[in-house]
């Protein structure tokens, strides 16, 4: 028996500048860890196809790093400079970054960081090391192979403020890897990369507040709501733009933001070239008035449009290629 499968991955960051500086780490952090090791991983198997759905407040992001260094990130900038000039907030603050590692699978592998993880009181050649040792617990499989971090990682200790500042400068430069393997591989028929409208709105929201009432009548909405239809249409231009930006072509699909979608935005989406869209199971169970499973696994489309679910059971991570039909 077979069946036709499509592996969706939902690559999304919250967007955590506040004045323009990267209040939390965690762009940068899975960026060294998770968004390249996932395509280069699936390149080691050519026969395997997936969709890579990466967001505009992610691109936006790791362009900061691209372009700014540590100096628009918070955590980057307060852990380059000598320890001895942060106050006690500042420790504090890049203590609890360090010592939100998970146990398990970050921190117990590297002896170490297993003797200064969640210490009370650190020196400051020992806050450096946990810098280091923390640094290193994010570094994906990709990097992990690389003469210099695997260095890094066997010498297990000891690092100096120097060590610290190569390492932290050497994976600044690793950003501007990520998004041309996806482009390559986009190129080469391994996977396609598909995007979400700008700024992660709710778009039937923004089309008519009406929707929501669709959607559940006991819900109450502001009074004398505005259409922003316009809006809606820059939310999906501006985000094909930026795509096209760094994969010299529009994409062919878009994953709404949460999923959220309406009869009156298939049109936007339509008019923008866009062929697929994905959501929730729920809307398609609602829109048959009919929860059977079975109802899932084939083919459906709305107006040409043709639309992925989410099958609450395989997560976010898993989407089946269902057609549907609203």
């Amino acid at each position: 028996m077979s069946i036709n499968l499509t592996f969706l991955w939902h690559m999304h960051q919250p967007d955590y500048q506040n004045d323009g500086i990267m209040q939390m780490p965690w762009v940068f952090l899975h960026s060294i860890k998770d968004y390249y090791d996932m395509p280069w991983i699936l390149s080691k198997y050519p026969n395997l196809k997936a969709t890579f759905n990466i967001t505009p407040p992610l691109i936006e992001q790791m362009e900061l790093y691209i372009k700014y260094g540590v100096s628009r990130d918070k955590f980057l900038h307060l852990i380059s400079l000598p320890l001895f000039h942060l106050g006690s907030s500042e420790r504090e603050y890049i203590i609890n970054i360090c010592n939100s590692a998970q146990y398990d699978t970050m921190v117990k592998p590297l002896p170490r960081f297993e003797q200064l993880y969640k210490k009370s009181n650190y020196s400051d050649k020992e806050l450096d090391e946990l810098i280091v040792l923390f640094l290193l617990s994010w570094c994906g499989n990709y990097l992990r192979q690389e003469p210099y971090i695997a260095n890094l990682i066997e010498q297990n200790g000891n690092y100096s403020h120097t060590q610290k500042i190569e390492l932290i400068e050497y994976l600044i430069s690793f950003i501007p890897k990520i998004l041309p393997l996806y482009k390559d591989m986009q190129n080469s028929n391994q996977i396609e990369v598909s995007t979400t409208p700008k700024n992660h709105p709710i778009l039937p929201l923004l089309v008519s507040m009406d929707n929501a009432i669709k959607a559940n009548p006991n819900t109450t909405t502001p009074a004398n709501a505005i259409p922003l239809v316009e809006d809606a249409k820059l939310q999906v231009r501006e985000a094909i733009e930026l795509y096209s930006k760094y994969f010299d072509k529009n994409p062919c699909g878009m994953w709404p933001a949460e999923g959220a979608v309406s009869e009156d935005t298939i049109g936007i989406y339509q008019n923008f070239g866009i062929e697929w869209i994905a959501t929730d199971e729920a809307i398609l169970f609602a829109s048959l008035d009919d929860n059977s499973r079975d109802r899932l696994y084939q083919r459906y489309s709305y107006k040409g449009l043709s639309i992925a679910f989410r099958d609450h059971k395989l997560s976010d991570l898993i989407g089946f290629e269902y057609r549907y039909k609203l």
